[in-house]
């Protein structure tokens, strides 16, 4: 059974239908020891891909995958890093994208997948005056 109803399926399928440049997720998750959040972020990311065809999941083993894990910076699983043609896009989540962090993992779906970026103008003046390296970590709790 999927997580999401058919309802939600319908409304996802129509907003992500505007993707037209591939889009990977890597997942990294650790089958033994791993936390019990992996097999449910593979479920939610499968059920995404499974809605547009310029979306796909790559699974990475966390103990294995040492070189993709120095490479993307990765330090927990279950880690989802969002790659946008091949390249990364440094959007990372970390956990199981569920409740409040899948309208966050939804959107950065979008972003690399369609490349535009919904801001207001004047926010996007902000931003150009941003001219060294800057990271940016957005928390999410129910809490």
């Amino acid at each position: 059974m999927g997580l999401l109803s058919d309802s939600d399926t319908q409304v996802l399928k129509q907003h992500l239908s505007v993707i037209d440049t591939p889009v990977s997720l890597l997942l990294f998750t650790q089958t033994f020891g791993g936390s019990e959040g992996g097999p449910i972020a593979k479920q939610v990311l499968d059920e995404v891909a499974s809605l547009n065809d310029h979306i796909s999941v790559v699974e990475k083993n966390f103990v294995l995958d040492t070189d993709d894990r120095a490479k993307y910076a990765v330090e927990r699983e279950p880690a989802i890093v969002v790659l946008r043609n091949g390249e990364d896009t440094r959007m990372r989540f970390l956990g199981a994208p569920t409740g409040y962090e899948f309208v966050p993992l939804i959107e950065s779906i979008l972003l690399a997948g369609t490349g535009k970026v919904e801001l207001e103008p004047s926010t996007v003046k902000m931003l150009d005056a941003v001219t060294t390296p800057t990271e940016i970590k957005v928390f999410s709790t129910p809490t």
